[in-house]
């Protein structure tokens, strides 16, 4: 069967370069990446619809956020400033 698909052209590039440098062709390392992929998903726990990467991002997420904020200076936050400064003004 012979399929065709829209690939970026800076991706097409790089494949072709790399490709070329193992000896190989686009529709032989595109038909194993594909045998491949449906190995990996039958193999994996995962649901289908869902990525690799979607069951640790949140967590990644909420570290990033945690190692900011312990990073952040003692006193009072932009949002207790604001409301000072919101304040201020319904008081004049």
């Amino acid at each position: 069967m012979t399929a065709v698909i829209d690939i970026p052209d800076d991706l097409y590039k790089k494949v072709t370069a790399r490709v070329a440098s193992l000896g190989r062709h686009v529709p032989e390392v595109t038909v194993e990446l594909y045998e491949r992929w449906l190995v990996d998903e039958k193999d994996a726990s995962v649901p289908t619809t869902a990525q690799p990467a979607d069951a640790h991002w949140l967590e990644d997420w909420f570290r990033s956020a945690d190692e900011a904020v312990s990073r952040t200076s003692a006193g009072p936050s932009a949002r207790e400033l604001l409301m000072q400064d919101r304040n201020r003004l319904e008081k004049s």
